[in-house]
């Protein structure tokens, strides 16, 4: 097996050394990370200009992959469905041709530059055509001198492409087969650069010219690192050789370097690099160092070497223009990411809003706490779908208190998995709102929303994804509580309003919620059984709240409603 491990780490290196040696005489075009997508404003089009019925779309994913995929139809002269870029000005006259990384369906797609020519004033489209290999990334080779003029499917032989005026890319499926399709493209790059470039003298080439580093150098390519690492920096690379990689499971080099693997190839490589210019006496008087990952180096001097966590430092102080390479005999792996609920939810990414008002209301440490807990969360999308001034109003200090009491409804105490919740069919939040779990219209949900994900498991709870914020319905009634002698139906008529306003208020209709507030704080302070100072501050809780914008209304006087409540019926 070590024999088998060997020559598959040794296969691995010769082909790191070709392919980063020829990434690195090669310019990028597109790599398809969101940013660099935007900017190039990747769009689709289809034969519906021309009547058609095929259907394209595209997708930008987190690991910098393009999908483009639809549904190609013959009917109505139809026949093409492509992207193409925005106005570009590209000069690739230096080049001799492109070359893509791509997984297809098998079927062939077209390669589209467009230049300042022009065929009855309108633009040419100069192609070349590739096939893919169905499910299977490939690199495909695309020379400029293969590249022909065409207009609405006309061929212009007559029309020269000059690589030096690109002002349009696109890629194009019309080979007339209808049915489903489906093209990723994990970059687009040049070759065959001509002429001598200037030699860098960044970390990354110190690396590839060092002939130590052929993985590390083929594995920065694959995770779009290269650029970042010959940057201005300063950075600090902990940099393991061949033989380090070698030591890595059978086959764990190869399945990180698939495209589909990016994030997770991206934060090991991360994990071996430091934001500044550390120097070896530095790093062990320091002992410790963060990293682009986020996860700390251990480094100390122990039996008669140093060590960098459990890796064995075998050179160090190879400077670089932008920062110093120390080199390791190991693959530092980063520690298991913390999957407590607050981590698992920020990992996420779609839950963002929730997390800022867990924090503005000073309840992060529950979220990481032993718990358990289980957490209803709503989405980004969600808190957004509330009214226009809600989360802003919510986030002001001193409507903490409202704010607490609505993430406290999304919480209850113990992991309660979605099974539970529906044979129990009930549960009660830690702010004491009743929560109702059923099947409506074929859907999980709960108190009016539906569980979009169930049982997201945590170290300390679950959490289970909903589409709305549950807003409390009204206040919980004490049940061990003898109510206050001052006035009996006081108390009655705060509930009526606010069973009453809440409903409103959810629909958006704030001013009408506003007004049945009011309405019912105006009664109390006209009530001569009531104390005179309460009476008082009832009546400059509504002047205030009369000067407000109709959501900041609701709420100031559904705070004055609470605190009244509170007092009447303890």
């Amino acid at each position: 097996m070590r024999k088998d491990l060997t020559l598959l780490c040794l296969a691995m290196s010769s082909l790191a050394a070709a392919s980063f040696a020829a990434a690195a005489t090669r310019n990028s075009v597109a790599e398809f990370d969101r940013k660099e997508a935007s900017q190039l404003d990747w769009q689709v089009v289809d034969d519906g200009v021309m009547g058609g019925l095929s259907k394209g779309k595209l997708e930008i994913s987190k690991s910098g992959i393009l999908r483009f995929s639809g549904t190609l139809s013959l009917e109505n002269n139809g026949g093409f469905s492509s992207i193409r870029t925005g106005d570009l000005e590209l000069d690739l006259s230096d080049a001799k041709g492109l070359i893509a990384r791509v997984k297809g369906d098998g079927r062939s797609y077209q390669m589209r530059l467009g230049t300042d020519a022009r065929f009855r004033g309108m633009e040419v489209s100069f192609t070349n055509e590739f096939r893919t290999k169905k499910g299977k990334w490939t690199e495909v080779k695309i020379p400029f001198d293969q590249f022909e003029g065409s207009f609405r499917g006309m061929k212009l032989k007559n029309e020269k492409f000059d690589p030096a005026k690109i002002q349009r890319l696109g890629l194009l499926l019309g080979d007339k087969k209808t049915g489903p399709f489906e093209l990723e493209v994990d970059w687009i790059r040049t070759y065959g650069e001509n002429g001598e470039k200037p030699q860098s003298n960044s970390i990354v080439s110190l690396a590839v010219a060092d002939g130590r580093f052929k993985t590390l150098a083929t594995a920065l390519g694959e995770a779009k690192l290269v650029e970042a690492l010959s940057g201005d920096g300063p950075f600090t690379v902990f940099a393991p050789t061949d033989k380090a990689f070698s030591k890595l499971p059978k086959g764990t080099v190869e399945e990180l370097l698939k495209p589909e693997n990016r994030e997770k190839l991206q934060a090991i490589l991360k994990y071996h690099v430091i934001a500044d210019s550390v120097d070896l006496s530095t790093a062990l008087k320091a002992g410790k160092a963060g990293t682009l990952q986020g996860g700390e180096l251990a480094i100390a001097f122990s039996k008669g070497s140093v060590r960098v966590n459990d890796a064995t430092l075998i050179d160090a102080n190879i400077k670089g223009s932008n920062g110093i390479i120390h080199v390791i005999d190991s693959v530092l792996l980063p520690p298991a990411p913390k999957n407590d609920i607050a981590n698992v939810a920020k990992r996420a990414g779609k839950f963002k809003t929730l997390l800022a008002a867990v924090e503005a209301a000073g309840l992060s440490d529950a979220l990481s706490s032993e718990g358990p807990l289980t957490i209803l969360a709503p989405t980004d999308e969600a808190f957004a779908a509330l009214p226009k001034g809600t989360i802003e109003s919510l986030l002001k200090k001193e409507n903490r208190e409202q704010l607490t009491k609505i993430l406290s409804t999304h919480a209850i105490k113990g992991k309660v998995s979605a099974g539970d919740a529906l044979n129990a069919k009930s549960a009660t939040a830690l702010s004491g709102e009743a929560l109702d779990f059923a099947i409506e219209d074929g859907s999980f949900k709960v108190n009016g929303s539906t569980i979009l994900k169930t049982d997201i498991d945590c170290d300390n709870g679950v959490i289970h994804v909903i589409d709305k914020v549950l807003l409390p319905e009204k206040k919980t009634m004490p049940k061990n509580k003898s109510r206050a002698a001052t006035s009996p139906s006081t108390s009655d008529r705060i509930e009526a309003a606010i069973e009453r306003g809440v409903p409103i208020f959810n629909k958006g209709d704030h001013e009408k919620c506003a007004d049945i507030y009011r309405q019912c704080l105006t009664n109390i302070a006209n009530d001569e059984s009531i104390d005179p100072a309460v009476r008082q501050a009832l009546s400059s809780l509504i002047e205030r709240a009369d000067k407000t914008d109709a959501t900041e209304r609701a709420w100031l006087l559904r705070s004055g409603l609470d605190r009244v409540y509170e007092a009447v019926t303890h």
